[in-house]
């Protein structure tokens, strides 16, 4: 049989899924905790299983509140990736909330010793700003974006497009789009 590649991910939210919603209750939260009491363990025991490695996009809330789960990730040597501190739409976010918001992730990480390499919107979005704020903050990858299925592009940065007129490609990005897939997900 030949040998495959796959990229496995997953989006380690637990509360923090609910942050964008209007009002968070105590049955949405516990859904969320859900995924921190039971949900991680049976996927790390999946992947034990078969011997495979994955990326976990997580946000700096589940870092933070859940640490016992969170090693359990790192124990097993998965990678963990930067998913926003509060899960929080960037593209509803000003240039200062999603820059404030990327700096506390970060921290959150720094305390583990680790300077996450990728990044993955919490909404499947990005703001105008987002690949620019990954740059500066010196990502390796970003895999938000679903401009291809599976092969790894340069995102552009700074289109121009609008109903009047046909689309003004930006610069390429020095990061790499690791592309994500609702289809997959």
């Amino acid at each position: 049989m030949p040998n495959s590649t796959i990229c496995l991910t997953f989006d380690f939210d637990a509360l923090s899924v609910w942050f964008g919603y209007e009002t968070v209750s105590p049955a949405m939260l516990a859904r969320g905790e859900y995924g921190a009491r039971v949900g991680i363990y049976r996927i790390l025991d999946l992947l034990a299983k078969y011997h495979l490695q994955a990326t976990f996009f997580i946000p700096g809330h589940t870092l933070e509140s859940f640490p016992e789960a969170v090693d359990a990730v790192l124990s097993a040597g998965h990678e963990p990736a930067h998913h926003s501190y509060a899960h929080i739409d960037p593209g509803k976010q000003t240039l200062s909330e999603e820059r404030a918001d990327m700096e506390r992730a970060l921290k959150a990480f720094e305390k583990l010793g680790i300077k996450p390499e990728g990044y993955r919107s919490p909404s499947a979005d990005l703001s105008n700003s987002t690949l620019l704020l990954l740059e500066e903050y010196g990502f390796l990858y970003d895999s938000s974006l679903m401009a291809d299925d599976f092969r790894p592009y340069h995102p552009r940065l700074n289109d121009q497009v609008s109903p009047q007129s046909p689309l003004i490609r930006g610069e390429e990005a020095k990061l790499w789009e690791l592309p994500m897939s609702f289809e997959f997900d």
